[in-house]
């Protein structure tokens, strides 16, 4: 197996490797995912959390969660996060979907959080205010920070494509990749412009949001994702998420637990698939 030289990095192509999965799944406290049966208040979104991960346990290499859901609930809010976490397996990837970005010293207390407190392997970073905001983040060399690049909502279009300025953080976070701990948010709602990234940035993980709810193209995403030089899934260190794909809808009848698990191995024969070339 390639070894990189960041641990987290190391981590999860190993995680890759073991579940035989590239998918990354959401853990979002949030009255409108909970199925039928589990109460919208702190007490149901943790039974809840604990039914995705138990469903999903051995067959994801990743979770992420949305700090914002947590955030939203206030103490109480803080308290589940720091619990779920404690519950996740040691073997996966555990990402910080936070979107920090601020100035240095700022910066190193975000990275802190992220990293020394709550203990995730990687965490989703803003880079628009320059490498001296990042700098705290990747001094943390064995964690991989995944920079925003080229995000999969429709207001990407204000700001990151007009000019190119998404061109532009990719050629400044592939500078930035001394350590080999940079990452990089590309959405999967921008068919024909992931193959452009990753020729600007050839040895970068990619974290790809948006193939579930928001209507990504899975096929051509992974196939511009991956690269005329990737030799292997692994080594093209694609990771797609998904949050609200694998949950079930108010419609669905049965055990909650079930539906998950099902619903997430058909979203990884489906990214399986999409990246060996065979489509749905």
């Amino acid at each position: 197996m390639t070894h990189f030289p960041c641990g987290a990095v190391n981590k999860l192509a190993e995680a890759i490797r073991r579940t035989g999965s590239q998918l990354s799944v959401g853990l979002e406290p949030c009255a409108a995912y909970l199925p039928a049966g589990f109460s919208p208040d702190v007490k149901g979104y943790e039974r809840f959390l604990r039914t995705v991960i138990d469903a999903t346990v051995g067959i994801v290499a990743a979770y992420k969660f949305n700090l914002a859901f947590f955030e939203a609930l206030g103490p109480p809010g803080w308290e589940l996060l720091f619990k779920i976490r404690r519950v996740l397996p040691d073997d996966v990837l555990i990402i910080a979907d936070a979107k920090r970005g601020d100035i240095g010293t700022t910066a190193e207390h975000y990275a802190r959080a992220l990293y020394d407190e709550l203990g995730a392997d990687s965490a989703t970073v803003n880079p628009l205010m320059g490498r001296d905001s990042a700098e705290p983040f990747l001094a943390h060399a064995d964690k991989l920070t995944y920079f925003l690049v080229l995000t999969s909502n429709p207001g990407a279009q204000d700001f990151l494509i007009p000019g190119g300025l998404y061109r532009s953080i990719a050629s400044g976070v592939s500078s930035w990749n001394s350590r080999g701990n940079c990452g990089a948010v590309v959405g999967a709602t921008r068919p024909g412009r992931v193959a452009e990234i990753r020729g600007l940035m050839p040895e970068i993980p990619f974290l790809i949001p948006g193939i579930g709810a928001q209507g990504g193209d899975l096929e051509v995403v992974a196939r511009e994702g991956r690269g005329s030089s990737a030799s292997s899934r692994t080594q093209a260190r694609l990771l797609f998420h998904v949050t609200r794909g694998v949950l079930p809808l108010k419609s669905d009848a049965g055990d909650a637990s079930a539906i998950i698990r099902a619903k997430t191995g058909e979203w990884n024969s489906r990214v399986t698939a999409a990246l060996d070339g065979r489509g749905a």
